[in-house]
C-alpha cells in the first residue's frame, strides 16, 4: 500500500475523531450523582498470561493482565520521559530503603494507582522504551510471617518501576528485581511477575524473604499465572531457561521445607502452600485461560488475549449463571478471569521489526473488560489526555475510569438484557481499531524515518483520539443501559 494510500485510509478512519476534541458530537451526558459502594468481604485477585513469538500470529511477544485491585481503586495512565541524575543520588522507596539511583533512567507508560496513600503502589503495569513490558501478581509463601516486616523493603509496585526505569530486557529486568528482592526482601506474603521484551518472556516468582526464581516461556508457548507460585523443578544447570538467588534452596533446607538429596528441587512444592495451589480461586482461572490460549496457539492474537480477559467460564461447568439467567457473573461464587474487581486490563505487545516507540504498545481496558472497551496506547506517546489521568475513589465527574465503572455497574442491574447491545457497540469498535492498526503504524514509520518525534506526536494524537472517541461512548452507553 502505497504511502498515499495509507495516509487516505488513515484519515478516513479517524476523521469522527477530529471532531470529536472540538467538542462537534452530540450526546446526552450520564447524571453527575452517580456513587457507588465497594464490595466488600471478598479477596482480590490477579491473571497474568505471556505469550511467545512463535506462539503469536504475528512474531510479537505479548504479556496481559487483569488488575484485580477492587475497592474503587481507581487508575491513571501516565507517560514518564528519560531523567538524569546526580552520581551518588540515592531512591528512597515506599518504606524508607536506600536504593542507589542509575545516572539516567529510561522512559516508560504505564497504568497507576490514583494515590499510594489509598492502596500502597503506584504502577500496576507497564511497558518501557526498549519494549520491556511488566504485570504483577499476588502470591502466598509457606508458614508466613504475619504482619509481614515493612521497614527498609520493597513494595510489589516498586519491583516493576525499577525495572522499567533500568531493564533494556526481560532477563536484565528479571535480574533487577531479584536482586531488589535479595538485597531489600520484600514487603507482603510473596509476589510474581510476568516480564517480555521483543524477544522472549519470563516469569519472576519471589518469596517473603527475598528467594526468588525465574524461568523462561518457551518461545512457542503461551502460559497464565494466577496467584500462586507455578515454577516447579529447577534445572540449575541451565541458565539459558532458569535465574535464581544464591539461597533459594538453602534457605528450603533451613526452613524444613526441602530434605537435601531426596529428589530434584521443585520450587513450588518447597515454597507454595498447598491450599494457594490447589484452591479452586487460582486452578480454575488458570484451568480456563491455558484452555483458551491452547485453542490459539500458534496464533495468539491481541483480540484472543482481550477474549480471554473478559471471560466468565460462559459455557462451561463453572458457569454459575448459566448463561446469565442466574443474574451477573460478577457476582458469583466462582472467581472468573473477568471480576468485579477488574480495575483496569492490558494487552501489551513487543515486536523486534518496529522502532520501540511504535513497537510497543498497550491496549487497554478501564473497569471490567466484558463492558468495557480495549483501545491501543503507543510507547512512543508524549502526553495522556486529562480524562484519563482523573479520578479517585469516589466518583469524580470528567474521569475515564469512572465513566467506565458506571457503564460496568449500569450493566450489572441487569447483565443478561444490557451486555449484548454493549458488547456488539464495543466488539465493533475493536474490529475498527485493529483493523486500522497496519495503516496507522505505517504512516507512523514514514513519519518515524524523517523525524522521530513527528512520529511520536502523531502517535499520541491517534491514542488520544481513539480513547476520546471510547469515553465518549461509555458515556453514551452507560445512558442508555439505565433508559
Amino acid at each position: 500500500m502505497s504511502n498515499r494510500m495509507r495516509v487516505g485510509v488513515l484519515l478516513a478512519g479517524i476523521l469522527l475523531l477530529v471532531a470529536l476534541p472540538c467538542g462537534l458530537l452530540p450526546g446526552r451526558q450520564p447524571s453527575e450523582s452517580f456513587e457507588s459502594e465497594s464490595i466488600p468481604g471478598r479477596l482480590k485477585n490477579c491473571t497474568t498470561l505471556i505469550v511467545g513469538k512463535d506462539a503469536s500470529a504475528d512474531g510479537s511477544v505479548m504479556l496481559a493482565h487483569n488488575e484485580d485491585l477492587g475497592d474503587y481503586a481507581a487508575h491513571h495512565y501516565i507517560v514518564v520521559p528519560r531523567e538524569q541524575y546526580a552520581p551518588g543520588e540515592m531512591v528512597t522507596t515506599w518504606l524508607g530503603a536506600e536504593v542507589p539511583q542509575v545516572e539516567e533512567t529510561l522512559g516508560y507508560i504505564a497504568t497507576t494507582i490514583f494515590d499510594k496513600s489509598y492502596v500502597p503502589g503506584d504502577i500496576t503495569s507497564g511497558i518501557n522504551e526498549y519494549q520491556v513490558a511488566v504485570a504483577n501478581n499476588l502470591t502466598y509463601q509457606r508458614e508466613i510471617i504475619f504482619p509481614p516486616p515493612s521497614e527498609g523493603r520493597i513494595i510489589w509496585t516498586e519491583y516493576m518501576q525499577f525495572a522499567l526505569e533500568r531493564a533494556r530486557t526481560a532477563r536484565e529486568a528479571v535480574q533487577i528485581m531479584g536482586a531488589l528482592a535479595q538485597t531489600y526482601k520484600h514487603c507482603g506474603t510473596g509476589t510474581l511477575f510476568g516480564v517480555t521484551d521483543p524477544d522472549e518472556g519470563w516469569w519472576i516468582e519471589i518469596a517473603q524473604e527475598g528467594q526468588w526464581v525465574a524461568q523462561r516461556v518457551p518461545d512457542d508457548a503461551a502460559e497464565v499465572r494466577a496467584n500462586c507460585y507455578r515454577i516447579g523443578e529447577i534445572d540449575f544447570g541451565d541458565p539459558e531457561r532458569f535465574m535464581y538467588s544464591d539461597d533459594l534452596v538453602s534457605y528450603a533446607i533451613a526452613k524444613g521445607w526441602y530434605e537435601f538429596g531426596h529428589g530434584p528441587f521443585d520450587f513450588t512444592e518447597a515454597y507454595a502452600p498447598s491450599w494457594s495451589t490447589l484452591s479452586p480461586i487460582n486452578t480454575h482461572r488458570q484451568w480456563r485461560a491455558q484452555e483458551l490460549l491452547g485453542q490459539s496457539v500458534p496464533a495468539v492474537t491481541p483480540g484472543d488475549l482481550m477474549d480471554i480477559l473478559r471471560d466468565h467460564y460462559e459455557g462451561t461447568v463453572f458457569d454459575e449463571t448459566f448463561g446469565y439467567l442466574l443474574g451477573t457473573p460478577h457476582d458469583t461464587w466462582e472467581y472468573t478471569l473477568c471480576c468485579a474487581f477488574t480495575e483496569v486490563s492490558v494487552v501489551c505487545q513487543s515486536r523486534s521489526w518496529l522502532p520501540a516507540a511504535i513497537g510497543g504498545v498497550c491496549w487497554r481496558a478501564m473497569a471490567t473488560p466484558c463492558t468495557s472497551v480495549y483501545t491501543p496506547w503507543y510507547m512512543g506517546i508524549l502526553a495522556v489526555p486529562e480524562a484519563y489521568r482523573t479520578g479517585t475513589q469516589h466518583y469524580t465527574p470528567g474521569s475515564a475510569y469512572w465513566a467506565f465503572r458506571r457503564l460496568a455497574e449500569s450493566v450489572d442491574f441487569d447483565y443478561r438484557d444490557r451486555i449484548g447491545p454493549v458488547r456488539d457497540e464495543w466488539d465493533a469498535f475493536e474490529s475498527w481499531e485493529l483493523d486500522l492498526q497496519g495503516a496507522v503504524e505505517g504512516v507512523a514509520l514514514e513519519m518515524y524515518g524523517i523525524g522521530e518525534m513527528d512520529a511520536r506526536w502523531f502517535l499520541t494524537w491517534y491514542s488520544s483520539a481513539v480513547a476520546r472517541l471510547a469515553l465518549w461512548k461509555a458515556d453514551q452507553l452507560a445512558v442508555d443501559s439505565l433508559n
